[in-house]
């Protein structure tokens, strides 16, 4: 059985994370099946009415009056899980956190309950950041937390403000990548990839993937690309692991499926900015399917052709 990936939203009150969240719906959600858990204080849950209008959303479950990386008990939020699960098996879960949730406690709440966080994303107010981060450390925390960090609200502040505020940044996180954006404004395709699940459909990938064949989206703005790779042959995970460690820092993001070499199952994996995990599963869910990989970054033409060598170096001989 494959697992639904999971993306967590955080950030101050007011950094944009349900405009983030609005503009994902317009643009890439619609063929996918997606559910949100909407974290407030209140009682009132204004920003579950914002999005669940969308015709793209599934389920969204709201859980107010505390937080999600606290407050709310671990019941709760089970049970949010697996409500959403048995209801709609969906392809992606997204929890937009309060305003002041730390993500680290609800990264081992996520662990504990067993599901696959694919990212935190972390939106910060360009026009606010530093001085409310001097007086709240929580903002601190959301941003060490990131596996994405969004400096919204560029339009705000001077190109001086905006060094200071990222220089801050980079002294609390210097692994994530950093988009400087306007009204939450950002490809959402980058941040969120849908991990393992997309090899449920499998005649569709099949049709999509191209050994060796550069395609994929182009954002003008961030310069995003990215390319696919098959093979027939099988690949040693040990080698494999190495290889993604040694990753380009130009590769954000990188999913797939490996046949490999030791054993008769299939292994998903999934990377995403220096962070990659595994999941082993049985054959007959992604039948005779080859070994695939897409990667997703910044500028990769440049990178693809000595990314598919060391790619070619893991598999059998």
């Amino acid at each position: 059985m494959l697992k639904t990936p999971c993306n967590a939203i955080a950030g101050f009150l007011g950094s944009g994370k349900t405009t983030l969240l609005r503009n994902s719906l317009e643009k890439v959600f619609q063929e996918k099946r997606v559910a949100i858990i909407m974290n407030e204080i209140g009682d009132l849950g204004i920003d579950g009415k914002v999005v669940s209008g969308f015709e793209s959303i599934d389920k969204v479950v709201e859980l107010n009056s505390g937080c999600v990386c606290c407050s709310v008990d671990i019941f709760s939020l089970h049970n949010a899980f697996r409500e959403i699960q048995e209801q709609i098996k969906p392809d992606l879960i997204v929890i937009e956190t309060t305003g002041l949730a730390n993500p680290f406690p609800l990264i081992q709440r996520l662990h504990y309950l067993d599901v696959i966080l694919d990212s935190v994303i972390t939106l910060v107010d360009a026009s606010e950041f530093l001085r409310l981060a001097a007086e709240e450390e929580v903002l601190n925390e959301q941003v060490r937390a990131a596996d994405f960090l969004i400096l919204n609200k560029t339009d705000l502040v001077t190109e001086l403000e905006i060094e200071r505020v990222e220089s801050h940044l980079r002294q609390l996180n210097q692994r994530a990548p950093l988009f400087k954006t306007t009204h939450s404004n950002i490809d959402p395709k980058l941040l969120f990839a849908l991990g393992a699940n997309l090899y449920r459909r499998q005649s569709k990938l099949l049709e999509t993937q191209v050994t060796k064949s550069a395609h994929g989206f182009r954002d003008s703005h961030q310069d995003f690309s990215s390319f696919s790779y098959q093979t027939e042959r099988l690949v040693n995970l040990d080698k494999f692991k190495q290889f993604l460690g040694e990753l380009s820092p130009k590769v954000y993001r990188a999913k797939g499926i490996l046949n490999l070499d030791d054993r008769a199952t299939s292994c998903l994996f999934n990377f995403i900015c220096g962070r990659f995990d595994f999941q082993v599963v049985a054959p007959d869910i992604c039948g005779k399917m080859p070994t695939q990989a897409v990667f997703i970054g910044r500028n990769l033409e440049q990178e693809q052709t000595a990314i598919i060598q060391q790619l070619q170096a893991c598999q059998d001989s």
